[in-house]
This record gives C-alpha cells, structure tokens and sequence, in this order.
C-alpha cells in the first residue's frame, strides 16, 4: 500500500501545485480521477490478458467491450472517490509524504515515474491491439 500511496501522492501533489497557479482547478479531483483511469486501465488490462491468454476468447462486439470498459471506469471512479475524497485518505497521504517531497530534488523524475506506471497499460493494450489484431 504504500507504493500505492506515494504514487497517489505524485499525482497529488502535481496538481496541487499546479493549482496555486490555477485557481479554478480542483486538485483533490483532478488527482483521484486522473489515478481512477490508470487503476481502469490496470483492470482493463489484466481483463484482456485473462480473455486472450487463458480462455483464448474475446468479447462478441465492440459494443459489448465498450459497455465493460465504461462500467470498469465508472467503478474505479466511484471507488476512488470513495476512498480518496469521501474518506479523506488524500489529505492523510499528503500529510504523510508533504516533508519529504520538499526535499526531495527528484520529485520531477518520480511524478514521470508515476505518470508513466498510469500510462503502461494502455500502451500495452494499443500493442496487443497492433500484434494481435481481432480480423485477419
């Protein structure tokens, strides 16, 4: 949980930075719905892993997938928010990891890192897309 929790704070803590420029921006739920779709993403990778890989199967149409992914989305959505803004655990993980990201002179580099662990699953979708192609 903690890796979890300091890639959350990344995100956080980004838009909460960039939100002292823009005041018009909600930081809190930039960052929960920002995590919510890397988390779908995950989901949504495991998902077609499991389908292509193990049960050698794929969804009938694409309308059929596209009403998963939704309800994926949505459900990592509401989660999030639950969890992160209902609850308040964002403000403890900004609390827990404020002091060290003042001074730490690599917090660029770890919000990339963070970005990119939210990013990897829809390029290795958009790969498998490409390798394993649905018509022939």
């Amino acid at each position: 949980m903690k890796h979890i929790d300091y890639l959350y704070f990344n995100i956080y803590d980004y838009f909460h930075r960039l939100s002292s420029y823009r005041q018009n921006f909600n930081a809190r739920i930039q960052a929960v719905y920002l995590f919510s779709l890397g988390l779908g993403g995950w989901l949504l990778l495991l998902q077609t892993s499991y389908l292509h890989f193990i049960k050698h199967n794929r969804f009938s149409s694409r309308g059929e997938s596209a009403i998963f992914a939704f309800s994926i989305y949505m459900l990592t959505a509401a989660m999030s928010n639950y969890i992160f803004i209902i609850k308040h655990r964002d403000l403890k993980i900004l609390d827990k990891y404020e002091e060290i990201a003042d001074q730490n002179p690599r917090r660029r580099r770890h919000f990339v890192i963070s970005l990119s662990i939210l990013i990897i699953p829809y390029l290795i979708l958009l790969a498998s897309a490409v390798i394993f192609p649905r018509y022939r």
